[in-house]
């Protein structure tokens, strides 16, 4: 193979709803056969029983996913694939390999970047499955790259802005060209890339917003621990906690006046909660993978008695993940809300919210959030709980900095609380008069 060949780029030219090419090679007929007909409805197949003819095929034309049969004449599914990977680097390549070929896979993996490799003989929809989540892989993949191109793109906007711009454009710029280089650090890993999209995106809504690190994804384990507890799927548990994740990304498109409001029943707070989830829903309608996340993001200020917005649903007409949203979103305002400036305590904020069971929130899912902050040892899976001094003990760690109504920081993120720690804890709130709330796993 000469490097011209090995350079000549490959135009992908596949309609946006076409289905992904799929490259098959296997020596055998009756297996290529059989792959054809499992795959046939979900997949374009481009069958080939010689690796030469294969690699012939990929200089001149894209596909999206190449798997290789290992042991076959001439040329191993290990070394085909190694030339597979000059001629088309971002194609999935997958292997079919039989136990005793472990050694030859392990080669195959490194030399030529295989995602994964498929057990022979295999079962029918465990393989269907490996090859749907490859795709999956390989459409984040396509999606990140562009979410790259156009930060990028934005960053070389921004490089044009004139120096003498207020300091506050000059410190959002340099956040916004750190933020977009921790993503490129992080996609040049390719792993878990979906989540690294979703890092970028909550980020992206925590600087707008001027909210914590980690805000939106206490919100997004909370809520999902609450689906959880209600016995919902495990499709819509994920589905939730991906819509708490998001669930404001509509405050990108809100002026910075609407965003620094913080007196609460204010008409400008109104158009807040009214705004951004019909935003965040048409940005996140936008995104073919984000579609089904529209509707909780949508209804989240929705109240359970129809007087809520934007449709003025009720009861069970509004989506279980918008009820969930609510509920959760709005006790973290009431304990550790940026831009409220009367916190509660974490006793009242539930007082406060019981006396609005039935008009504002679902009665069952507040009930399931109040017994699951107060129950920890009865949670079961990945959980962050918000708590008072009371609550606390030896051994808790925090995950966000205490900070004093002063300002300063009087505990650190990942300190291991003591007795003497719940102590002093205690004094400052009888001193000041005050409650602490703490952000603990």
């Amino acid at each position: 193979m000469t490097e011209a060949t090995m350079n000549k780029p490959i135009v992908e030219t596949r309609p946006e709803n076409a289905p992904l090419k799929l490259l098959l090679l296997d020596d055998e007929e009756d297996i290529i056969n059989a792959l054809k007909r499992l795959l046939r409805n979900n997949y374009e197949i481009i069958p080939f029983n010689k690796g030469d003819e294969a690699l012939a095929y990929l200089q001149e034309n894209h596909v999206d996913i190449i798997m290789s049969d290992m042991r076959m004449p001439k040329m191993d599914g290990a070394e085909f694939l190694a030339h597979a990977r000059e001629i088309i680097p971002n194609a999935i390549r997958l292997l079919l390999t039989g136990y005793s070929d472990m050694d030859s896979t392990v080669k195959a993996i490194n030399d030529g970047g295989v995602y994964t490799y498929i057990s022979k003989p295999w079962n029918n929809q465990d393989l269907k499955l490996t090859l749907e989540k490859a795709s999956d892989h390989y459409l984040l993949k396509k999606e990140a790259k562009r979410l790259n191109e156009e930060v990028a793109k934005a960053n070389k906007e921004l490089e044009i802005f004139n120096q003498s711009l207020e300091l506050k454009v000059i410190q959002r710029t340099s956040a916004l060209q750190a933020s977009t280089k921790k993503l490129k650090n992080t996609l040049q890993t390719q792993k878990e890339l979906f989540f690294d999209v979703l890092d970028m995106m909550s980020a992206t809504i925590e600087y707008r917003t001027g909210f914590s690190a980690g805000h939106s994804k206490r919100i997004a384990i909370q809520c999902k621990a609450v689906a959880k507890k209600l016995e919902l799927d495990e499709a819509q548990c994920r589905r939730i906690y991906l819509c708490a994740l998001l669930h404001e990304i509509g405050t990108v498109g809100l002026s910075d006046d609407l965003l620094q409001e913080n007196s609460i029943g204010s008409g400008k707070l109104e158009d807040l909660l009214i705004t951004h989830p019909m935003i965040g829903a048409e940005i996140l309608g936008k995104v073919k993978r984000f579609a089904s996340l529209t509707d909780n993001i949508l209804h989240q200020n929705e109240n359970i008695d129809g007087t809520g917005s934007p449709a003025h649903l009720s009861g069970d007409n509004i989506p279980v993940g918008a009820r969930i949203i609510r509920i959760v979103k709005d006790f973290d305002f009431l304990i550790a809300g940026k831009t409220n400036a009367k916190r509660m305590s974490i006793a009242n904020a539930y007082a406060w919210m019981k006396e609005r069971a039935d008009v504002w929130y679902d009665r069952k899912i507040l009930k399931t959030f109040i017994d699951l902050l107060g129950n920890r040892e009865a949670v079961d899976g990945e959980m962050e709980f918000s708590i008072g001094v009371e609550a606390l003990k030896p051994g808790d760690k925090l995950l966000e900095d205490l900070i004093l109504n002063n300002g300063n920081v009087m505990l650190k993120a990942g300190q291991e609380i003591n007795s003497v720690m719940i102590t002093k804890l205690k004094e400052y709130e009888r001193r000041h008069n005050t409650k602490v709330t703490l952000f603990i796993a």
